[in-house]
């Protein structure tokens, strides 16, 4: 293998290893408020299913910005500096009605869920309070995470640092720390909302989309909106899985308060990984580097090693931290080594699924004609939001804790 293939690889593991771990420590800071927000949940109970797909919208609609950003950079389509470039502001406007039309359904969604599970009564108005919920919280989050993707894109790549292996777990760990307090600020606000002052919101809503639709109009800006619209209905279904298997265990988790501490670390460093893997793999399939062909090279087998062995790392972190910060806080957990156990575990099964799906949704994507850009991304992080709660779970199962 080439020095410079080596080498270049030994940086890519560096610079995913210290997102990853800024991720870890963010993600955190999101699983305390869940566990101390336990007891809200008790109160509101569809909230914990508009969670995880609020959460994941975020990560997809911003880490697939992220991405076809550093792509525009590394083709030489975009200058690395900050300004008022047309390609930029379309991908923006997409960006942003994507994630404003898909909390609407997330909301609508989730009040469905909850009322099919027992978790509500009235799906009427659980209905117009979690679309209502689901819209505040989004334009609050796209107000800040908008400059946070440009910032990070542009700067790294400016820095000498690959785009690639920052902004796709960076931008996710940014969406986590503010969706959830953005969430609860939105709802604290709508349950204290008059009904006439509802229906203004709904109507602004509707009329908000339909701006941003015609901001988009032109083929590379309907492109993204067409191919991501698909894809984010899947992602919604896939991470609504998560939110009912959270749900189908909500007493043992809120009598296990601890429990829930890791479970946006866990997830968002599974998605993360995923996300750096599959803009790697679209980076070097629009640089011609890479043939998508059905078996992986060589230099895809190492990328595989190499995310397993950072994902040892990663994963013993999340337990050992979120133990420490139960501990820290008081709040009810398991004992260390079974929490460092069921992560690790969990973490490994969760590898082996992010392998497949990184390289073969990248490429199946593209020789379809599509941006893997606007594929991979959005799809492995709403696999990993359902199939990473399903990993969990199973782990603590098998240590027989729930």
């Amino acid at each position: 293998m080439p020095i410079d293939s080596i080498r270049m690889n030994f940086r890519d593991v560096k610079e995913s290893l210290v997102a990853l771990i800024l991720c870890t420590f963010g993600d955190l800071i999101t699983g305390v408020v869940m566990g101390h927000s336990s007891a809200k949940f008790g109160l509101i109970p569809a909230l914990i299913l508009l969670i995880p797909p609020s959460i994941g919208l975020r990560g997809n609609i911003y880490a697939s910005l992220g991405s076809r950003l550093g792509s525009y950079l590394h083709t030489g389509r975009i200058a690395p500096r900050l300004e008022a470039n047309p390609l930029v502001l379309k991908n923006i406007s997409s960006s942003t009605f994507l994630l404003l039309v898909f909390s609407v359904v997330n909301g609508a969604f989730a009040a469905v869920v909850a009322y099919i599970m027992g978790l509500s009564l009235n799906v009427e108005n659980v209905c117009i309070d979690l679309i209502l919920i689901s819209a505040i919280s989004a334009f609050l989050s796209a107000a800040l995470m908008i400059p946070a993707t440009l910032m990070l894109a542009i700067g790294s790549f400016r820095w000498g640092w690959n785009p690639d292996n920052l902004t796709a777990p960076l931008i996710t760990l940014f969406g986590d720390l503010i969706t959830l307090p953005l969430i609860f600020v939105a709802a604290d606000a709508v349950i204290s909302m008059e009904t006439t002052y509802k229906a203004y919101g709904i109507v602004l809503i509707l009329v908000t989309s339909l701006l941003l639709l015609f901001a988009s109009r032109s083929e590379m800006g309907l492109r993204i909106v067409r191919e991501s619209m698909p894809i984010l209905a899947v992602c919604t279904f896939l991470q609504f899985g998560a939110g009912a298997i959270l749900g189908g265990e909500l007493d043992k988790f809120i009598a296990i308060a601890g429990l829930l501490t890791v479970v946006p670390a866990f997830l968002e460093d599974g998605g993360a990984m995923g996300g750096i893997l599959a803009a790697r793999f679209s980076t070097m399939l629009h640089l011609g580097l890479l043939e998508p062909s059905i078996k992986p090279q060589k230099d895809v087998l190492l990328n595989f090693g190499a995310m397993h062995v950072i994902a040892l790392v990663i994963f013993s972190l999340v337990g050992v931290i979120g133990y420490a910060v139960n501990v820290m806080l008081s709040l009810p957990t398991i004992p260390l080594i079974e929490m460092v156990l069921v992560t690790l575990l969990a973490g490994q099964l969760l590898m082996l699924m992010i392998d497949a799906m990184s390289y073969y949704f990248s490429i199946i994507s593209f020789k379809k004609g599509l941006d893997p850009d606007n594929v991979g991304i959005p799809l492995i992080t709403s696999f990993m939001d359902v199939l990473g709660t399903a990993c969990y779970v199973v782990a603590l199962k098998v240590f027989q804790v729930v």
